[in-house]
């Protein structure tokens, strides 16, 4: 009972504050992680788990193409210690924004750090690899790796999460992989240049698209050939985007007599984690096309 009042006492005296203090501190020396947008948010923060700080750039819902942070968008970035991006162009505004507000943190292009075969768009590269899922596993080890060398003295944890979400995700692309088989050569016609790399990896077509560089409104003719397209190809279905205005997918489905559905590349509030957006698309894909 003495010690009891001893440390009651002990409380009193101020060591409830310097306690709390303590902690603020602990918590303060997370390294902070600044992610662009959504999909690669999702991923990295399972790879950090507690052991860092985690925020997005871009709100939930919104498009990595179009986003402009605001002034105090960009004054949070300045105490960031690594910023994340998709790179290969999708989101080259964070690196620029990191460089604006003094920030010192080291950027992270993922796109430029993986290894795989790029798909062109228009003049430059499509930047859209995180939309096959074997690809994003091995962004998760990157991360990992990074986040190590970032902060040593938790990097055991990160490679044991990046493993960890690595597997998660292979898995995840075995399973799109052998559950889109029955719609396996279908033919898309997307609002922009998306999808190239979802359809590599899970047997589909792009055959068109309605807006080739993102920011460019459709021209009369692109949506006139994407008419005839959808009916000499038999395309079954036009397929919009949530981040983006679905006008002129809206008309063009509807001249050609075919359905409009929804595909997302970016997440939603719908669709916040990596895996539910993509199995989305999975499920909307099989309704579409059989």
């Amino acid at each position: 009972m003495g010690r009891l009042h001893s440390w009651r006492g002990f409380l009193r005296r101020g060591a409830a504050p310097l306690l709390l203090a303590w902690c603020s501190v602990a918590a303060a020396q997370k390294p902070v992680v600044v992610v662009s947008f959504q999909p690669l948010y999702d991923v990295v923060a399972r790879v950090a788990g507690e052991a860092a700080q985690v925020e997005r750039a871009a709100p939930l819902g919104a498009s990595p193409h179009t986003f402009d942070p605001t002034v105090r968008d960009i004054a949070r970035l300045r105490g960031a210690d690594l910023a994340v991006m998709a790179g290969l162009g999708a989101d080259s505004w964070l690196e620029k924004y990191v460089r604006a507000s003094g920030s010192r943190a080291q950027v992270l292009k993922l796109g430029e750090r993986l290894t795989f075969s790029r798909l062109r768009s228009g003049r430059g590269t499509d930047p859209h690899w995180w939309l096959d899922a074997s690809l994003m596993a091995q962004a998760a080890r990157v991360v990992g790796a990074q986040l190590a060398a970032l902060d040593p003295t938790q990097a055991t944890a990160y490679r044991t999460s990046a493993e960890r979400e690595a597997a998660r995700l292979s898995a995840l692309h075995e399973e799109l992989r052998r559950t889109l088989a029955p719609v396996r050569g279908g033919k898309l016609v997307t609002f922009h240049n998306a999808f190239g790399y979802f359809a590599r990896a899970y047997g589909l077509e792009v055959v068109a698209t309605l807006a080739p560089l993102e920011g460019t409104e459709p021209s009369v003719r692109t949506l006139a050939q994407a008419v005839q397209t959808i009916r000499s190809a038999g395309v079954k279905a036009v397929f919009a985007e949530p981040q983006l205005p679905p006008g002129p997918a809206r008309a063009v489905a509807a001249e050609a007599g075919v359905p409009l559905y929804l595909l997302d590349p970016e997440g939603s509030a719908q669709t916040p984690g990596y895996a539910e957006m993509m199995r989305r698309n999975r499920d909307t894909l099989l309704r579409a096309l059989r």
